[in-house]
């Protein structure tokens, strides 16, 4: 039998979280510790009688928090470096000049969506938006597009590598609950099949619904990209802007293929070499290594500032998937692990498959505004149900991850910091903003749905 003590619990828990973000404004960190604490005096169910008891919860709160960071937090730490020494450096702007030459000036709006889409897979897509406003600006006046368009197409690139493509926080918090941290590679690739066509439907989208907005008119006080680039002190050569993204990638692949057995390698030494710079912490390293090459003339200064400034700018996100190691934790430890068999064939009954932890991750999206905190909260709920669902390989599950990152990019609004970001520096009215930014996120998560469910059609 289902203990609806136990559920009432949890949804009262759920209800907690939004009241304390969106209300009054909580810290997602401190909610999601706060709940954590709330479920495990309530529901939790000592292991041994004889100890203390508010000892042993402190205990399995802070386990929780240890094992979440132990798996992911030198991933998250070194990406967030790494991000934040492209923007100091230039690197990003370069990287959008290389774009912009591939792509051609005839297609404004695709160079911005591709460009942004490459950017935020190391760096966060508030900070990407802010950092490429003044390149966005100047595509537009040199070629003419519609800023609109620009805009629209450059969050929404953004956007769409940030939701699904680690080691963004959220899919790095599914990562460490659904136990694939073997697996990244595969997860980034995966990602890059989902994200690569919701990118650019933003940029279609942003490109026709430019044609139905009025040309914002707000004063301009951002730096011009001349001056920005002559502050920055130049832009640095290609290779190495693009070097600390490229190489971490080709090393993960290459320890991927070393161990397939059909190359009938033998445990030499050199095998073993690559399966080491292969994993993903070390891959992260490699790059954040080749990353102090962007600083000017190896300032030992400005390398310790900007790798201060990248770790402070990790804290959050690492505090955020701590909690939600925590709150996993408590979850393992109550009634509600007896009844999760229970859970998942109601769930199986319903019959909705990959769409359910979508509309899921859809609905708290909505509601709360954070993209992180549904994200972590759908797949608390769902990395204990996995195998009753029926996603017991590590690709279902994958795509299932994908499928919550899916939803939480649909339509982003008022409770979303990201929309005012976009917004501001848009100089979009608020009207305009929804049609424009909030459309254009519907559209993405729809298509990525789709996306995933040709992908577990494939791989069924």
């Amino acid at each position: 039998m289902i203990s609806y003590f136990v559920i009432a619990m949890l949804s009262i828990s759920i209800i907690v979280v939004m009241i304390l973000t969106i209300k009054f404004k909580v810290h997602p960190f401190i909610a999601m510790l706060l709940v954590a604490i709330f479920l495990a005096f309530t529901l939790h169910i000592p292991t041994n009688k004889d100890n203390n008891y508010i000892t042993e919860i402190s205990a399995l709160i802070g386990k929780g928090f240890g094992n979440a960071l132990a798996n992911v937090g030198i991933i998250i730490v070194l990406g967030s470096i790494i991000g934040n020494i492209l923007e100091m450096s230039g690197a990003a702007l370069k990287l959008g000049e290389i774009v912009i030459k591939i792509v051609g000036k005839s297609h404004p709006a695709l160079a911005m969506n591709i460009l942004g889409f490459i950017v935020s897979i190391p760096v966060f897509c508030d900070s990407g938006y802010l950092i490429l406003t003044p390149l966005r600006k100047a595509v537009a006046k040199k070629s003419g597009a519609s800023p609109v368009a620009l805009s629209v197409a450059l969050s929404t690139g953004l956007y769409a590598s940030h939701a699904l493509i680690p080691p963004t926080p959220g899919p790095a918090a599914v990562v460490n609950l659904f136990g694939l941290e073997a697996h990244l590679l595969t997860i980034i690739l995966i990602g890059l099949i989902v994200a690569i066509p919701t990118s650019l439907v933003g940029a279609i989208y942003g490109i026709f619904i430019s044609k139905y907005i009025k040309k914002p008119n707000y004063p301009d006080k951002s730096p011009t990209y001349e001056t920005l680039i002559s502050d920055i002190g130049g832009l640095p050569p290609a290779w190495k802007a693009l070097a600390p993204i490229v190489v971490p990638i080709l090393l993960m692949a290459i320890g991927s293929i070393v161990r397939f057995d059909s190359l009938k390698m033998s445990d030499s030494i050199i095998k073993n070499i690559f399966i080491f710079l292969g994993e993903p912490s070390m891959a992260l390293f490699i790059g954040f290594l080749f990353s102090l090459l962007l600083t000017h003339k190896f300032n030992t200064e400005e390398i310790s500032m900007w790798i201060g400034d990248g770790i402070k700018a990790s804290g959050s996100i690492l505090a955020i998937v701590g909690a939600s190691g925590a709150f996993a934790e408590v979850l393992k430890s109550t009634e509600l692990a007896k009844i999760i068999p229970e859970l998942g064939h109601i769930f199986a009954s319903l019959n909705m498959g990959i769409i359910l932890p979508f509309i899921m991750a859809s609905a708290l999206k909505i509601m709360l505004g954070s993209s992180t905190i549904a994200v972590v909260t759908v797949a608390t709920l769902f990395a204990p149900l996995l195998n009753t669902l029926g996603f017991t390989t590590p690709i279902s599950q994958i795509l299932v991850l994908m499928a919550i990152g899916a939803g939480s990019m649909i339509a982003s609004h008022a409770n979303d910091s990201y929309f005012w970001i976009v917004v501001e520096l848009s100089g979009l009215k608020v009207k305009d903003a929804y049609k424009a930014r909030t459309l254009a996120t519907f559209v993405q998560g729809i298509t990525a749905l789709i996306v995933i469910l040709i992908l577990s059609f494939l791989f069924r």
